[in-house]
């Protein structure tokens, strides 16, 4: 396998590898022995007592400014920058999300939560004469705006458009006359007009019973694929056909997502040299980067969504469509291996710089993905037991 660290100049490495912040700083300027001390110093300075009698100091600090929302708010503007990327992240999806919603150009994922609230009243028990009264003129404005945007090429767009005109097409066939649902077909029936022939479409996408669950694998199945998943961090030097990574995002694509908006991409490198540019941003690659035949960054899309409230959802939704990607790989032989991607400013202005990402998408996570070099060991990773991770019907005390 040629892949090499030599595929990073020395330089590269260094910067991607290296000190950052405060300790560079000090590295740079300090002799090596004089820096050495300050390091042990600190060690030594945490495991003193006085050191312990700090951080307790600082514990009952911390609980007291978590009390209170203001005094919270002054801690992160005035102690802490920790969530200014956050903060940034979600200002400017919010404005391209409203931008995308009524300057004309179509948010496909507004009209894909809309469209997915709409099904969920076909399917309501007993059904309701009239629904969704807030929302259709809306829904109807963002379809024919997101078929005006979407270009022949953008298979995508269609799909979900088609899947919009087929749940749309239902409701205006069973709701009752109202003046607000009067205006939306009127305005539905324009669009379709002019668009039929993009909306052809012989798959049936609108609710449906979905049967029984025959032919599918047993618990005991699932328990020995659970069992046999590991963290491979060593992998051999076969490389992995894009198939086998196509057909595992298929089944990932599948999870279940809020309200079906799919805030996410799957961005995947699979050369020597672009797994090593892309591989080496994360802090939890060095010592093992240069044998891992295939990367795979998840981009949480926040300009999903308008409000603050669901700003952690793109995380929630590309990892619970991670886990199915992992299976998904495990089955056909590839593994993987988890690596985090936490909020540092540096590996996050990397990645955005690396991949060109807007201000409104942020890498969730990453994977490391590879045929496994079977005389290689992984770790045991004790997991935690069921009574630790399950409780039954629980409740806070009674006052």
């Amino acid at each position: 396998m040629k892949l090499q660290t030599d595929l990073l100049a020395a330089e590269e490495a260094s910067r991607i590898y290296g000190r950052r912040g405060g300790r560079r700083i000090l590295h740079s300027i300090l002799p090596t022995g004089a820096y050495d001390w300050l390091r042990g110093y600190r060690l030594r300075f945490n495991a003193s007592d006085l050191g312990r009698r700090w951080h307790s100091f600082e514990a009952g600090l911390l609980a007291l400014t978590a009390r209170s929302g203001v005094l919270s708010g002054l801690h992160y503007t005035l102690f802490s920058r920790e969530f200014d990327r956050e903060h940034r992240a979600v200002l400017a999806a919010r404005a391209r999300h409203v931008a995308d919603v009524y300057a004309g150009r179509g948010n496909l994922y507004m009209l894909r939560r809309n469209v997915h609230r709409i099904e969920k009243g076909l399917i309501m028990k007993p059904a309701r004469p009239l629904f969704a009264l807030a929302m259709i003129e809306e829904t109807v404005r963002a379809f024919g705006d997101c078929l005006a945007r979407a270009q022949e090429n953008q298979s995508a767009d269609i799909v979900s458009l088609q899947w919009a005109d087929q749940i749309l097409q239902e409701y205006f066939g069973r709701v009752d006359n109202h003046p607000i649902v009067a205006r939306a077909r009127t305005a539905y029936e324009a669009v379709v007009a002019r668009e039929a022939a993009r909306l052809a479409d012989e798959q049936n996408r609108t609710p449906f019973k979905r049967g029984t669950s025959a032919g599918l694998p047993t618990i005991e199945a699932m328990e020995a694929l659970a069992l046999h998943r590991r963290s491979v961090r060593w992998f051999d030097d076969r490389p992995v056909p894009r198939a086998v990574i196509d057909r595992a995002v298929d089944v990932a694509g599948f999870s279940p997502t809020a309200c079906n908006r799919q805030p996410f991409r799957f961005e995947v490198f699979d050369t020597p040299e672009a797994v090593a540019r892309v591989g080496a941003i994360p802090k939890g690659t060095p010592g093992w980067l240069h044998q891992i035949p295939c990367f795979l960054v998840i981009i949480g899309k926040f300009e999903a969504f308008r409000f603050e409230r669901d700003r952690h959802i793109p995380y929630i939704d590309g990892c619970l469509s991670a886990m199915s990607l992992i299976y998904a790989l495990e089955v056909q032989g590839v593994s993987s291996c988890c690596v985090n991607f936490p909020d540092y400013a540096d590996t996050e202005r990397r990645m955005a710089e690396t991949l060109g990402l807007p201000p409104w998408e942020r890498a969730v996570m990453c994977l490391a993905i590879g045929y496994p070099d079977a005389e290689e060991r992984v770790p045991y990773s004790q997991k935690l037991p069921l009574a630790a991770l399950r409780r039954y019907n629980h409740f806070a005390d009674p006052d």
